[in-house]
Protein backbone atom coordinates (compact mmCIF):
# COMPACT_ATOMS: atom_id res chain seq x y z
CA UNK A 1 0.00 0.00 0.00
CA UNK A 2 1.03 3.33 -1.39
CA UNK A 3 1.63 5.98 1.74
CA UNK A 4 0.99 9.60 1.63
CA UNK A 5 3.53 12.07 1.16
CA UNK A 6 2.42 12.96 4.57
CA UNK A 7 2.95 9.38 6.15
CA UNK A 8 6.08 9.28 4.38
CA UNK A 9 6.96 12.59 6.26
CA UNK A 10 5.96 11.60 9.44
CA UNK A 11 7.08 7.53 9.67
CA UNK A 12 10.38 6.23 9.47
CA UNK A 13 11.06 4.65 6.47
CA UNK A 14 14.38 3.61 4.37
CA UNK A 15 13.47 6.27 1.76
CA UNK A 16 13.30 8.56 4.36
CA UNK A 17 16.98 7.69 5.94
CA UNK A 18 18.04 7.08 2.07
CA UNK A 19 16.86 10.84 1.29
CA UNK A 20 19.04 11.89 4.63
CA UNK A 21 21.97 9.90 3.29
CA UNK A 22 22.10 11.59 -0.26
CA UNK A 23 22.41 14.91 1.25
CA UNK A 24 20.93 16.21 -2.26
CA UNK A 25 20.30 19.82 -1.27
CA UNK A 26 23.75 19.91 0.20
CA UNK A 27 25.28 23.02 -1.50
CA UNK A 28 28.51 21.01 -2.43
CA UNK A 29 26.60 17.71 -3.88
CA UNK A 30 24.28 19.68 -5.54
CA UNK A 31 27.66 21.77 -7.47
CA UNK A 32 29.43 18.37 -7.64
CA UNK A 33 26.69 16.67 -9.48
CA UNK A 34 25.72 20.29 -11.47
CA UNK A 35 29.70 20.57 -12.91
CA UNK A 36 29.69 16.55 -13.51
CA UNK A 37 26.82 16.68 -15.61
CA UNK A 38 28.63 17.61 -18.73
CA UNK A 39 31.14 14.79 -18.41
CA UNK A 40 34.38 13.42 -16.39
CA UNK A 41 36.31 15.90 -14.18
CA UNK A 42 39.46 15.41 -12.37
CA UNK A 43 39.68 16.31 -8.47
CA UNK A 44 41.66 19.50 -8.84
CA UNK A 45 39.35 20.38 -11.66
CA UNK A 46 36.33 20.29 -9.87
CA UNK A 47 37.96 22.07 -7.31
CA UNK A 48 38.66 25.19 -9.32
CA UNK A 49 35.23 25.38 -10.39
CA UNK A 50 33.89 25.23 -7.71
CA UNK A 51 34.70 28.69 -5.79
CA UNK A 52 35.03 27.98 -1.98
CA UNK A 53 35.05 24.17 -1.56
CA UNK A 54 37.97 23.36 0.74
CA UNK A 55 39.73 20.10 -0.33
CA UNK A 56 38.29 18.92 2.74
CA UNK A 57 34.23 19.05 1.65
CA UNK A 58 35.07 18.44 -1.91
CA UNK A 59 36.88 15.15 -0.42
CA UNK A 60 33.76 13.86 2.01
CA UNK A 61 31.07 14.82 -0.70
CA UNK A 62 33.03 13.07 -3.77
CA UNK A 63 33.33 9.87 -1.05
CA UNK A 64 29.29 10.30 -0.45
CA UNK A 65 28.65 10.98 -3.70
CA UNK A 66 30.71 7.61 -4.63
CA UNK A 67 29.21 5.56 -1.88
CA UNK A 68 25.57 5.99 -3.21
CA UNK A 69 25.91 5.25 -6.46
CA UNK A 70 26.22 8.51 -8.22
CA UNK A 71 29.92 9.17 -8.83
CA UNK A 72 32.19 7.11 -10.05
CA UNK A 73 35.91 7.26 -9.07
CA UNK A 74 38.22 6.28 -11.54
CA UNK A 75 42.32 6.28 -10.86
CA UNK A 76 44.34 6.39 -13.84
CA UNK A 77 47.76 4.84 -14.15
CA UNK A 78 49.84 8.17 -14.88
CA UNK A 79 52.97 9.82 -13.28
CA UNK A 80 51.54 11.73 -11.23
CA UNK A 81 48.73 9.51 -10.71
CA UNK A 82 45.47 11.00 -11.52
CA UNK A 83 41.66 10.67 -10.20
CA UNK A 84 38.77 11.19 -12.39
CA UNK A 85 35.09 11.14 -11.22
CA UNK A 86 32.28 11.12 -13.30
CA UNK A 87 28.40 10.60 -13.02
CA UNK A 88 27.25 6.90 -12.69
CA UNK A 89 23.97 5.59 -14.76
CA UNK A 90 22.25 6.09 -11.70
CA UNK A 91 24.43 9.50 -11.36
CA UNK A 92 22.70 10.91 -14.37
CA UNK A 93 19.24 10.28 -13.81
CA UNK A 94 19.67 13.76 -11.86
CA UNK A 95 20.34 15.78 -15.05
CA UNK A 96 17.14 17.11 -15.42
CA UNK A 97 16.22 17.52 -11.84
CA UNK A 98 20.10 19.38 -11.53
CA UNK A 99 19.65 21.62 -14.25
CA UNK A 100 15.79 22.03 -13.48
CA UNK A 101 16.57 23.44 -9.85
CA UNK A 102 19.98 25.83 -11.29
CA UNK A 103 17.45 26.76 -13.50
CA UNK A 104 14.75 27.86 -11.17
CA UNK A 105 17.00 29.27 -9.05
CA UNK A 106 18.58 31.67 -12.29
CA UNK A 107 14.72 32.46 -12.91
CA UNK A 108 13.85 33.71 -9.43
CA UNK A 109 17.37 35.24 -7.93
CA UNK A 110 16.12 38.56 -7.37
CA UNK A 111 13.21 37.70 -5.67
CA UNK A 112 15.31 35.13 -3.61
CA UNK A 113 17.32 37.88 -2.78
CA UNK A 114 14.81 40.97 -1.97
CA UNK A 115 13.28 38.07 0.20
CA UNK A 116 16.11 37.27 2.47
CA UNK A 117 16.93 41.20 2.37
CA UNK A 118 13.27 41.53 3.68
CA UNK A 119 13.01 38.73 6.08
CA UNK A 120 16.36 40.00 7.74
CA UNK A 121 15.66 43.41 7.51
CA UNK A 122 12.21 42.50 10.26
CA UNK A 123 14.63 39.86 12.27
CA UNK A 124 17.04 42.87 12.77
CA UNK A 125 19.71 40.03 11.25
CA UNK A 126 22.31 40.75 9.71
CA UNK A 127 22.68 39.45 6.20
CA UNK A 128 22.98 35.40 6.67
CA UNK A 129 25.74 33.58 4.47
CA UNK A 130 24.56 32.58 1.01
CA UNK A 131 26.21 31.30 -1.91
CA UNK A 132 26.24 35.13 -3.06
CA UNK A 133 28.55 35.72 0.24
CA UNK A 134 30.44 33.04 -0.51
CA UNK A 135 31.32 33.61 -4.19
CA UNK A 136 30.24 30.20 -4.87
CA UNK A 137 30.14 29.65 -8.48
CA UNK A 138 30.24 26.62 -10.49
CA UNK A 139 32.26 27.61 -13.81
CA UNK A 140 31.82 25.79 -16.86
Amino acid sequence: MKMSNEEALLSPCRGRALLADLQLADKWTTLILYGLLEGPLRFNEIRRRIDGVSQKMLSQSLRGLERNGLVARAVMDTAPVTVEYSLTPLGRTLDVLVRTMFDWIGAHEEELLRAQADYDARHGDGPRPSVHAHGLVIRR
